[in-house]
Parts: C-alpha cells; sequence; structure tokens
C-alpha cells in the first residue's frame, strides 16, 4: 500500500523506477525497495566517480580526461622495448641505466607528442 503524508495526502514515488513508496519502507525513503536502493547507490557512486579522481579525490575535468586518454592511446601505440621482453630476460639485463638529466630552457614553447594525436573517444586502429 503506498505511503500517504497525512497532512497534504501526497503519494511519495520511487526516484528511480516510479512505482509508489510502500509502507514497510523508512519515513523518508525515496526508494521503493532495497534493489531500488542500491541502484541508486550505484549510480550516485558513478556520478561521482565521473568527476573526481577515484585515487586522490582530486577534481578532474573533460578536458583532463580527454588528455590522459590521448596518452593512453599514444602509449598503447608506442610500447616501451622492454614490454616485448620476458621476466627471466629483464632480469639478465639487469637494472635500468639512470636517464640524463634534460635542461629545457623557459623559451621553448612547452609541446608533448601527446598534442598531435587527435582527441577522440574511438580506440586506436591496429
Amino acid at each position: 500500500m503506498p505511503r500517504e503524508d497525512t497532512f497534504s495526502g501526497v503519494i511519495t514515488y520511487c526516484c528511480m523506477c516510479g512505482n509508489p513508496v510502500g509502507d514497510d519502507r523508512p519515513k523518508k525513503a525515496i526508494t521503493c525497495s532495497k534493489e531500488c536502493s542500491d541502484r541508486r547507490k550505484k549510480w550516485r557512486l558513478s556520478k561521482l566517480h565521473a568527476s573526481r579522481c577515484l585515487y586522490c579525490l582530486m577534481p578532474s575535468s573533460l578536458a583532463e580526461r580527454s588528455r590522459y586518454k590521448r596518452w593512453r592511446r599514444w602509449e598503447q601505440m608506442n610500447p616501451p622495448p622492454e614490454a616485448e621482453l620476458s621476466p627471466e630476460e629483464l632480469k639478465k639485463r639487469g637494472p635500468k641505466p639512470k636517464p640524463e638529466p634534460v635542461i629545457v630552457s623557459h623559451t621553448d614553447p612547452k609541446t608533448s607528442p601527446f598534442d598531435t594525436i587527435e582527441d577522440t573517444d574511438e580506440p586506436p586502429n591496429d
């Protein structure tokens, strides 16, 4: 039986499926069942994860996520040579040498190989 507000006669409906909220639910419930409540929690979490970094919880914008996708796409198209070696071969090679420091003057424009990759959501063609 749908629950009615005693003062105005308003029937409360579920925010997920639109069915009336029953009398067996808590007084301020906005979902009709445990399943709808779980779906709402998952939806709210997915909305949070779409706007914040999962690891540091700092805000992330669409531009940041787009740049990250371009970087991942570039990384998949240009894997490092170590990715093709087996773990045994990597152990035989020993530790990696430290890279030489790169000095960048402040007058050079800051560019990266990621800026040349198109900004699309399609996976790279193999």
